[in-house]
């Protein structure tokens, strides 16, 4: 019987336990070549203009290596598109897989094409534990200023309030400071 290929498409680290009993369970059905697929996200035209692809590359190998050391078997990783439905079909250009293992939690418009592409699709939703090292805090900044949470505007507004009430404070007792030694 011919090994299972295995597309891991790597949003986001997700608990290393949730992907080994992924991998292991389709191992018992025979064996399995694994590729993980990182995509370079990035957040959006503002990181583009100052040239924060690099580190957005850096953090999507990041991803990929963790996802690879997870995998119970070995593992090819490439660090893909900003694009993850490019990246996937990029992948699968090199890589014909069987079926796609989707790690983390994609948008609507990517999970609809990467169930256009023919392959099947599983999706694993990382609500085991947290991956090592990422704090709940770190993850929340990351979203926010990425702009990937609902929360953003919220934050933005309320930053720049605080900031301003700040200014007027500081202007407020110098200018008190001022009146009263005059």
């Amino acid at each position: 019987m011919a090994p299972t290929n295995l597309l891991i498409v790597a949003l986001e680290p997700i608990a290393d336990r949730e992907l080994e009993s992924a991998i292991e369970a389709r191992k018992q059905r025979g064996d399995v070549n694994v590729h993980v697929v990182a995509p370079a996200v990035t957040a959006g035209r503002f990181e583009w203009l100052t040239g924060a692809d690099d580190d957005a590359r850096a953090e999507a190998e990041e991803v990929a290596e963790h996802t690879a050391e997870a995998v119970p078997a070995e593992a090819d990783t490439e660090v893909g598109e900003p694009d993850p439905l490019l990246a996937v079909q990029d992948a699968l250009a090199l890589f014909p897989a069987d079926e796609i293992l989707v790690a983390g939690t994609p948008d609507e418009k990517t999970e609809a094409g990467l169930r256009d592409l023919g392959v099947p699709v599983t999706r694993l939703n990382g609500l085991g534990e947290p991956a090592e090292g990422e704090a709940a805090a770190v993850d929340y900044a990351r979203d926010v200023t990425q702009g990937r949470s609902t929360e953003t505007p919220f934050v933005v507004v309320g930053t720049v309030g605080a900031v301003l009430l700040g200014l007027v404070v500081l202007f407020s007792l110098i200018a008190f400071l001022v009146i009263w030694l005059v």
